[in-house]
């Protein structure tokens, strides 16, 4: 099985800057005829705010020539108290994903693999979705095969017992308690998007792939994180013997900045005076 993984595409009708990105990742993906296509979240510029722009991304996911499956990121649903405040993940965000996206979490189960998508936006949220995605997932890990599990942020920048490091990474409660779920599993790969760069390393015989964005890379405004910082897409081969990553340039894509933009497309929420 071949699956393209895409991240982080940004899609909105309003904000048209990285528009020629995503056509051109759009006729890229559909010359490769990819099995199957996993977008591991911010798949819209800000669904969370308007849901025009997951309508949006449902019509660009339907003119790629494959399945695809995806989870949400902090821009399509909302994101934790600790990070947006302003932008809580709730049960209309969740809703409006559902309704035109797909599933939030699902499986995937093809010869000896089962891929997992995660919404890796409830973790640390306390939203009662969170504690039901847990019971969801020890019975979606309890099977005889090879697992792969994808999600939106990473579930961690340097090390698996790090301290928390803000708005990069799954938070250490969260983090541990999902890892303790994938120990009795056959894990294989963990994949996520979120940093805009590309990466990949094993621990503990999990390769654990960052994916890059299809839309834009983040100057200076991003701290180093230890990727690289280039537009493209993910190619994993699922096999019987394991599983091969590797990065892949669409052919057309732009490394286009944020950063000289990103306050027109993203205000700064207005603050509450007290």
């Amino acid at each position: 099985m071949r699956v393209i993984q895409i991240s982080d595409t940004h899609l909105s009708r309003r904000h048209q800057q990285f528009a020629d990105n995503a056509e051109a990742l759009a006729q890229w993906v559909r010359d490769r005829k990819p099995d199957l296509i996993i977008n591991t979240g911010d798949a819209s510029m800000d669904g969370a705010s308007d849901p025009d722009d997951l309508v949006y991304t449902a019509e660009w996911h339907a003119s790629l020539g494959a399945p695809v499956l995806s989870v949400p990121g902090n821009h399509d649903v909302g994101d934790i108290a600790a990070i947006r405040p302003d932008q809580l993940i709730d049960d209309a965000r969740l809703a409006a994903w559902r309704n035109l996206i797909g599933p939030d979490r699902w499986t995937h189960d093809a010869g000896d693999w089962r891929l997992i998508g995660l919404n890796g936006m409830l973790l640390g949220s306390g939203h009662p979705e969170e504690a039901h995605q847990f019971e969801w997932l020890a019975e979606a890990v309890g099977v005889d095969r090879q697992i792969a599990v994808f999600l939106h942020k990473p579930l961690f920048i340097e090390d698996p017992d790090e301290d928390p490091r803000g708005y990069w990474s799954v938070l250490p409660a969260p983090r541990r308690l999902l890892i303790e779920r994938l120990a009795s599993a056959r894990v294989k790969l963990v994949s996520s998007g979120h940093l805009h760069g590309w990466r990949q390393e094993t621990r503990a015989g999990i390769a654990y792939v960052w994916a890059p964005s299809g839309a834009f890379v983040v100057g200076a405004m991003q701290e180093e994180l230890g990727s690289e910082r280039r537009l493209g897409a993910v190619e994993h081969v699922f096999g019987a013997d394991g599983v091969t990553s590797r990065f892949l340039r669409a052919d057309g894509l732009q490394d286009l900045l944020i950063d000289p933009v990103v306050r027109d497309i993203y205000p700064v929420p207005a603050r509450t005076e007290t």
